[in-house]
């Protein structure tokens, strides 16, 4: 088999588990006025759009205009001025922003159109008037004019849309309950929605200053704090603060590359910035299932002669001692807890994926073993090492004499491995 067939069994392989897992999913895409500027990467867009509907994704894209509108007023000869990074729109600006925002939404309907005859599952992009607009004020003396903000959202009518197997298409026009038309800041429409209707997901494309020098994955509180580098990303990073709390998964990607789409929903890594307000790993007891992963984690450990070799049978019959990290139906990580008499414990066979090193894994498990400690009457955890001993002291383990370890644990001790002993009071 040629090694391009056997990337792509690998690829389909992986990707397999995340087809289970987003099928049904509601996913929101923000995609930028930018994006639509090329009608390659458009098309491109289109189609991955289409391939995950196909796929069973309920799908809602938000569109943004702003660069086709400031294009339009230059045009039209109309200045306009901003408040707080916000554009004021006044009425002499509506009928640009009318027709500029209809020929910007019928590019990409065409766009769709011409995805239909490549693709063998009907596909329609549906809009509507599912987002109730109200004024957004006056700040600071100054009147927004007919720039507005949401002041709800028809959950149930855009449910109906996402439940018929249609694509529910945003534009950055909305109206209020007395029929008036609002201009409203398209990320934050997205994030809006995205929140009120709990979507699972949140997709948001993105220029590559606003992503400069954000890791791959973080908490939403970890970016709420993170300095921001310019002056675009800190507006990313408060319109995300203020809005999408309530969104599990923010997935930041470069506007550049459309077909990150895919690749940011069905590889384990992702090629974007992950944001999470949830879990995105869980710390759970081990399973019988879960043997072929400690396996592949120990190994390498084992063959070095940082951890002492274990059987696949001994795994089996200890599995109830060992806790693991999960992220998507991959073990990150593992470790065991072995009660001994006098209210002793060994944690033992601690091991992290060298890919996910240096992300406080070790910590985060380390942690969850001593509350379970505490919760079986432990006072007193202990553990054997020959390499990271100065690691273990800095999650407050102290070093201590074989004559510290239990008399079981004593006579079983490898002096030729000469294994430093340390211990941790639980109190």
């Amino acid at each position: 088999m040629k090694q391009s067939e056997l990337d792509f069994l690998n690829n389909l392989r992986q990707a397999s588990d995340y087809v289970a897992q987003h099928r049904g999913k509601v996913c929101v895409v923000y995609l930028p006025g930018e994006l639509l500027e090329h009608r390659e990467q458009l098309q491109e867009f289109a189609e991955d759009i289409s391939h995950l509907n196909a796929l069973g994704l309920r799908l809602i894209i938000v569109m943004g205009a702003t660069l086709q509108i400031n294009q339009a007023l230059e045009q039209a000869g109309i200045e306009w001025s901003t408040h707080h990074q916000i554009r004021i729109t006044s009425p002499d600006m509506l009928p640009v922003l009318q027709r500029t925002i209809g020929e910007v939404r019928s590019m990409l309907e065409a766009a769709f159109s011409r995805q239909q005859t490549h693709h063998p599952f009907p596909l329609t992009l549906c809009s509507g008037n599912w987002v109730i607009a109200k004024p957004r004020g006056v700040i600071d003396g100054v009147d927004y004019q007919h720039t507005g903000l949401i002041r709800k959202v028809n959950q149930t009518a855009l449910q109906a849309v996402l439940d018929s197997n249609q694509i529910a298409l945003l534009t950055p026009l909305a109206y209020s309950l007395t029929g008036e038309v609002f201009n409203l800041n398209t990320l934050e429409q997205a994030c809006w929605v995205a929140s009120k209707i709990h979507a699972d997901k949140l997709m948001v494309f993105t220029s590559s200053d606003q992503m400069s020098g954000l890791p791959k994955q973080l908490s939403l509180n970890q970016l709420t704090h993170w300095p921001a580098q310019n002056a675009n990303q800190a507006d990313l990073i408060q319109c995300l603060a203020d809005n999408a709390q309530q969104v599990k998964r923010i997935h930041l990607l470069n506007e550049s590359d459309p077909t990150s789409l895919l690749i940011e929903l069905f590889s384990r890594d992702g090629i974007g910035s992950l944001v999470f307000t949830d879990r995105y790993h869980q710390i759970r007891q081990a399973r019988i299932e879960d043997v072929s992963g400690i396996i592949d984690l120990i190994s390498p450990l084992e063959q070095k002669g940082m951890l002492v070799k274990r059987s696949r049978e001994r795994l089996e019959l200890e599995i109830n001692q060992f806790f693991v990290i999960e992220r998507d139906s991959h073990i990150l990580g593992c470790a065991a807890l072995y009660p001994h008499p006098n209210a002793q414990a060994e944690l033992a066979c601690l091991a992290i994926d060298p890919s996910y090193q240096g992300q406080g894994l070790g910590e985060e498990l380390i942690t969850h073993l001593v509350h379970k400690a505490r919760e079986q009457g432990i006072k007193q955890l202990f553990l054997l090492t020959t390499h990271t001993y100065h690691w273990f002291i800095e999650q407050g383990f102290v070093l201590a004499n074989l004559d510290d370890l239990p008399p079981q644990k004593q006579q079983l001790y490898n002096f030729q491995r000469q294994s430093k002993v340390l211990i941790k009071a639980l109190t």
